[in-house]
């Protein structure tokens, strides 16, 4: 019960921060309608169970390796500035999808099982508080413990993600410009998360 508590609890207060998942879901709340963000929710849900599990399995490593959280920062620079320049200059003109068929629920989950992976910075961050679990005495060794936290990491996310739904819903219904500019303006903000990250890199 305390591993589910606290991968619930990690999971919702890392996932609240806009980042790459919060703001693809909040773009796709907003350019699809609500059934389809919530799909891409799920997809990022599920692969963060995997991220979480993948923690707890190397975590020891991870520790004795400090260099390699800024080996993943190095990596999640190009996801970054790649995804923004992409939405600034290459994406469709967002248009309101009438009706969600399963084909392409399955692709939204698809896409949010797909970013979710590239999202580098999510695994320094579980390596980091797994390993604070072992050593305040609160983690218990088995798949079942394991399971159980990647399991709260997930309703945590879906949590977390689904106030980027209603924020997506928010700004269409009173915002007509900035939902219009959608792209643009969530491409600039992935795009300044790119610079930030390689600014804390450099200097």
């Amino acid at each position: 019960m305390v591993l589910l508590l606290a991968g619930f609890v990690l999971s919702l207060f890392g996932s609240i921060p806009p980042g790459l998942i919060s703001l693809t879901v909040s773009q796709t709340s907003i350019a699809s309608g609500m059934a389809a963000a919530m799909a891409v929710a799920v997809g990022a849900a599920v692969a963060e169970f995997f991220q979480a599990w993948a923690a707890v399995l190397f975590t020891d490593w991870f520790l004795s390796h400090p260099a390699a959280e800024r080996g993943f920062h190095w990596a999640a620079v190009p996801v970054f500035l790649a995804l923004g320049i992409h939405l600034l200059f290459f994406a469709k003109p967002l248009r309101k999808t009438a009706k969600m068929t399963a084909t392409t629920l399955r692709r939204q989950f698809a896409k949010g099982l797909i970013i979710s992976f590239f999202n580098l910075l999510a695994l320094p961050y579980w390596f980091v508080y797994c390993g604070w679990l072992r050593v305040e005495g609160w983690w218990q060794v088995g798949l079942f413990p394991t399971l159980v936290f990647s399991f709260g990491v997930s309703i945590g996310t879906v949590l977390a993600l689904s106030l980027y739904v209603w924020l997506g819903q928010l700004i269409l219904e009173h915002s007509s410009e900035v939902a219009r500019y959608a792209n643009r303006v969530i491409g600039l903000i992935f795009f300044g998360l790119g610079i930030k990250t390689l600014i804390g890199l450099v200097l």
